[in-house]
């Protein structure tokens, strides 16, 4: 069954949550998303400032994306 668009952002914040930083890659294995999915919803993000992107494409969680999956743990 084909997840809703909350569920695939929460899934992508779900794997940042650990603070690490995350390769596309690695996302798309830990979310198990495909990596159009993954680059679209970390580009939105991104936008929104909920995480960052280097310049090496390796993204991390910061403080405006944790008050996010917070909102959408809490939406049922």
């Amino acid at each position: 069954m084909k997840r809703s668009h909350k569920e695939t952002m929460k899934s992508v914040l779900e794997v940042l949550s650990s603070n690490r930083e995350y390769s596309y890659g690695a996302i798309e294995r830990r979310a198990n998303l495909n990596w159009r999915s993954v680059r679209d919803h970390v580009e939105l993000l991104s936008l929104v400032e909920a995480v960052n992107v280097s310049k090496e494409n390796r993204i991390k969680i910061n403080d405006k994306g944790r008050i996010l999956l917070r909102k959408l743990k809490n939406v049922a």
